[in-house]
């Protein structure tokens, strides 16, 4: 529940109470001047509020601030200490939080005076991180000035933005071109994937061309498309994108760059959009958890969740906008509903299957085709540890194979923010086949192409990052969405999109289009990288989906051709020798030794094995225990 609390300190009032709005305590330090040389001012500390704060689902995820401030003296210069997640390093890198004025100048924008933070240890020898930044406000007692964290898009923003381009589409067909292919209209449908935990909406929005339209609609499967008075979309003949955002709510920069997406697709007479159409069934999921973003939570669902960590085995009833994500990605990869299998990672209740496993645990081991091949105890550290991380990978493809061909899966695409690494880059899955990584990273190397804010070397294509678990929650990325998509369905083309809050590392250099006359909008020269705005993130949305064209050599005004590479084959085979370099180089690296998490990770997965094997004499001595002797 959004906590109604307003602060009201020396005149001042700091409210929270309006979608994605998050603050939870004000004090008044002092109205005062620190040196002779600062200015006069009012000096304010604020904490913000946890994820559900004041809920059986509170965690300690507190970075995300979104509050207005009204009231006080006029043209009164604040101070503002916000005690809030530790994020020392992006704003050692210059990130500045945003503000805007209504009435009156309604964008957003950066802080004019950099900000300053400071670490200190507590009580406990917890470190505190308090970022500290001033604000002149308006001369007009009428004017609210709101604060965040970064750059906001609420649910209720999407809602509008999701109104005007159905608005703009409706207008549009009233007055088509009579001259124009009747295929190359836009098709556009949205409709209600399922409701939240909350009861908000998820949406899911198709868009194409008519070209390969059919007559039959898709089905309407359990648990999902609850509204029954709007129809199902059509099927196409046609391979499907499937694009994702805001699965954690504080990562706006997702919404962004999914605005940019949807914009170019729906432009009329543009041709990157109308080819875009022509060859794609464009499935889009806006806004994973609304809930999140209404509560200003910054990573986790209304019950606390990471709902990035649950695409293998998502609850239809607790996780509905995974579990639709999930029931959607299989159906188009198959062409056919498709039964989920059983959770990827069983317990230890079965004796008969625990001791199977135990006997066959050589063989499993062996097969994850790790270093050493002799066994030594560092080889028994590193293979136990891979173990656990990667679970029961066998188990994991249930479903029937069928080739990249049949299935009706082009691309995968989930869109997030991210706040340490700079620039905006891509996570793709690793591959044992040189040609398989080489598709892998093929589109994220054709986006640094097209977008001067996209960095190619900052993409990570690597098995452990696949893996890893978090500090947080201990959860792996196993079941975050780009390598459950992997393990469900075989796509290579399935990626993360990452995108940092602040700014890059560089701007790439762009050749110039096929044809510059072409162009609808001039790139401008930049010397340095910027402040990253809305308008960056929709860039890169833009260039993202330019590049799919390129990927399938359809591109009517392509950058490629000026480029050193020139040709399609030809980046490939630039992308093969530097995937091979690479392979080359690590099978030369020197096995490291045991590191204490290795050795801790042996112990961990030796401990599970142990207890499972024990499991069944622990049932017979509790059997024992609760028979009662007849003379008692």
């Amino acid at each position: 529940m959004m906590s109604s609390k307003n602060f009201e300190c020396e005149g001042f009032t700091f409210f929270q109470d309006f979608d994605s709005g998050n603050l939870g305590r004000v004090e008044f330090v002092g109205e005062h001047s620190e040196t002779e040389l600062e200015e006069h001012h009012y000096e304010f500390n604020l904490w913000t509020r946890p994820d559900n704060a004041g809920t059986p689902y509170e965690n300690t995820n507190r970075t995300w601030f979104h509050f207005g401030v009204k009231g006080g003296k006029m043209n009164a210069m604040l101070k503002l200490n916000i005690l809030t997640g530790k994020q020392s390093k992006m704003y050692g890198q210059g990130m500045a939080p945003v503000f805007r004025m209504l009435p009156g100048r309604g964008t957003w924008e950066r802080i004019r005076e950099r900000p300053t933070f400071t670490v200190n240890r507590s009580k406990g020898n917890q470190s505190r991180f308090t970022l500290t930044f001033k604000h002149r406000l308006q001369d007009n007692d009428r004017v609210v000035t709101y604060f965040a964290f970064t750059y906001p898009f609420s649910y209720t923003d999407l809602l509008g933005f999701l109104s005007n381009v159905e608005l703009c589409h409706i207008q549009r067909s009233k007055s088509e071109d009579p001259t124009m292919n009747k295929l190359d209209e836009v098709y556009y449908h949205r409709e209600v994937l399922c409701y939240t935990l909350d009861r908000r909406r998820v949406d899911l929005i198709t868009i194409s061309s008519h070209h390969n339209i059919t007559n039959e609609r898709e089905p309407r499967f359990q648990h999902l498309f609850p509204d029954v008075m709007i129809p199902r979309a059509f099927k196409f003949d046609k391979k499907v994108v499937f694009l994702s955002a805001r699965v954690h709510p504080g990562e706006t920069p997702s919404s962004f760059v999914m605005n940019g997406m949807i914009s170019l697709l729906m432009a009329k007479g543009d041709p990157v959009a109308t080819a875009l159409r022509k060859h794609f069934v464009f499935k889009i999921i806006p806004m994973l958890n609304p809930d999140g973003v209404y509560k200003g939570n910054y990573r986790t669902d209304t019950k606390g969740v990471n709902l990035n960590r649950l695409y293998l085995n998502p609850s239809p009833t607790e996780h509905p906008s995974i579990y639709a994500a999930r029931k959607l990605l299989l159906y188009y990869h198959f062409g056919r509903e498709v039964e989920d299998p059983p959770p990827i990672v069983q317990d230890f209740g079965d004796a008969a299957t625990n001791m199977k496993q135990v006997e066959n645990l050589e063989d499993g081991v062996s097969d994850l085709r790790l270093r050493p091949k002799t066994v030594t105890v560092e080889g028994v550290y590193e293979q136990a540890g891979a173990q656990l991380m990667k679970g029961n990978k066998d188990e994991t493809f249930t479903f029937p194979k069928i080739t990249s061909e049949e299935s009706g899966l082009f691309l995968y695409v989930d869109c997030h923010g991210h706040a340490s690494k700079k620039g905006n880059f891509m996570y793709g899955n690793h591959f044992e086949n040189v040609n398989d990584n080489v598709e892998c990273m093929l589109l994220p190397k054709l986006i640094s192409l097209n977008s001067q804010h996209f960095h190619f070397d900052a993409c990570n294509f690597s098995e452990r990052i696949m893996y890893i678990k978090d500090k947080r929650d201990g959860l792996s990325r196993e079941g975050a969405g780009r390598v459950a998509v992997l393990k469900s369905t075989g796509l290579i083309r399935s990626y993360t999109l990452e995108c940092n809050y602040n700014t890059g590392k560089k701007v790439n250099p762009l050749a110039p289009p096929l044809r510059e006359g072409l162009e609808r909008t001039p790139v401008p020269v930049l010397l340095a990288p910027p402040k990253y705005t809305p308008q960056v993130f929709e860039e890169v949305g833009r260039a993202v989906m330019s590049s799919i064209l390129d990927l399938i050599g359809c591109h009517p005004n392509s950058r490629l051709t000026n480029t050193p590479h020139r040709t399609l084959h030809s980046l490939r085979e630039s992308l093969k020798q530097q995937v091979v370099s690479e392979m080359t180089i690590n099978a030369s690296l020197p096995r490291s030794k045991p590191t204490r998490s290795k050795m801790n990770a042996c112990w961990h997965f030796l401990h599970k094995y142990l207890a499972a094997l024990l499991q069944p004499m622990k049932l017979i001595s509790n059997l024992r225990s609760k028979i009662v002797p007849e003379d008692a």
